[in-house]
């Protein structure tokens, strides 16, 4: 019996396939089960592949009108649905007799609203006994004094800190909205009544033109400045103009087709966004936790890797 348990546990496949698959299988949609996911439909698509392959049937049948279960894909959804259902009451139990712990996270205030926001509900999911306070901040801030337990910081990864995590290997990109891009094709790279815009603390464009990348706006085009890389990201979605952002920070907007890239052409600076947390907070469960979420959640996601 032991034997034959053994065997069936080694044949199982990945949580994460089953949770992927139960996920498309309530939509019945690609596009929204990647947003819930925050997956591409092209990666999604290969997970479930992969997830047929193991198991040797066929899921889902594609046609014209979306996805449609197989007999076989509506029993296995069944019961995976009861499974989680089922996984979730467990866990919720568990976080009763698990003593709560606050995490104060210091973050950029443009990471926490292009990333972070977006992300953090599925580590509260997991660990409900954990009160999250997030510090929004434009500045470092100094761990000891701020009282924050793990800090998320753009730069170079050369500060002091006992345990520190790369969470992006970023590029920088030339990015607008779908109409923007349009105008920039058809003029040949030249956008006309559009803003150039431009980041006050961060501005990349005379580093982008120098090193002979597409100039991507007429040169008599208006600059639009922002001390803020969230606001002009906004401004940009809505048409506005043209903008150099980190690839990070527009992922999830180009996977939506909020934003598109008008170049294929990106820079390199050397900067990434980095989880920082001193020992102190280190010996806290749920910094720990947070911690090894951060490295998990950002390569699930597909955050842009190091070059």
């Amino acid at each position: 019996m032991k034997s034959s348990n053994t065997s069936l546990l080694r044949n199982l496949p990945s949580l994460k396939a089953l949770l992927f698959f139960n996920t498309v299988g309530k939509h019945l949609n690609l596009v929204r089960a990647g947003e819930e996911l925050h997956l591409t439909q092209g990666a999604l698509s290969r997970q479930l592949k992969s997830l047929e392959e193991h198991l040797g049937v066929e899921l889902f049948r594609r046609g014209p009108r979306g996805l449609a279960f197989t007999q076989e894909g509506e029993l296995l959804y069944d019961y995976s649905k009861r499974a989680f259902e089922t996984l979730g009451v467990g866990l919720r139990h568990l976080s009763v007799v698990t003593e709560r712990q606050t995490l104060m996270v210091s973050v950029a205030r443009t990471f926490a609203v292009r990333i972070l926001a977006s992300r953090i509900s599925s580590f509260l999911a997991e660990n409900p006994w954990i009160d999250v306070h997030i510090d929004v901040h434009r500045y470092f801030v100094d761990l000891e004094s701020s009282g924050a337990d793990v800090s998320i910081r753009l730069g170079k990864g050369d500060w002091a800190a006992d345990r520190m995590q790369c969470l992006t290997g970023d590029a920088i990109w030339a990015v607008g909205n779908a109409d923007v891009k349009a105008v920039v094709s058809q003029r040949e790279c030249s956008a006309t009544n559009s803003f150039i815009l431009r980041n006050v603390e961060r501005d990349y464009w005379e580093t982008w033109l120098e090193s002979g990348r597409p100039a991507l706006a007429a040169d008599d085009a208006l600059m639009l400045h922002f001390n803020d890389s969230a606001t002009m990201l906004e401004a940009a979605q809505t048409g506005a103009g043209v903008c150099l952002t980190r690839g990070s920070l527009a992922m999830d907007a180009v996977n939506r087709g909020v934003l598109v890239r008008l170049t294929d052409d990106e820079m390199h600076d050397g900067l990434n966004y980095y989880a920082i947390c001193t020992a102190r907070a280190a010996q806290k469960r749920a910094v720990d936790l947070f911690m090894n979420w951060l490295g998990e959640a950002f390569t699930a996601h597909g955050m842009p890797v190091l070059p």
